[in-house]
């Protein structure tokens, strides 16, 4: 009983698309975008295809993914 507790909260605490929070792409200094993470989320993968690109959503993704990418990043509001 206590473990299907523990199983709500954590369900709880995911991560609910917020229809006020406008989502972006990010671009590298050489205006690639970002399509991914490789290595276990080590390496932050970039392209020049935009069609390709992952949009980000919230403030946290974008400082981890700097974090991560080691270089200058931009955002641009879709």
């Amino acid at each position: 009983m206590l473990y299907q507790l523990l199983i709500l909260v954590s369900k709880k605490k995911l991560i609910q698309p917020d229809p006020d929070r406008k989502p972006y792409i990010v671009y590298n200094e050489y205006l690639q975008v970002w399509v991914g993470l490789q290595d276990g989320g080590r390496v932050a993968l970039f392209s020049d295809e935009y069609d390709n690109a992952k949009p980000l959503h919230y403030d946290q993704q974008f400082k981890t993914l700097q974090r991560i990418a080691g270089c200058k990043l931009e955002k641009e509001f879709i």
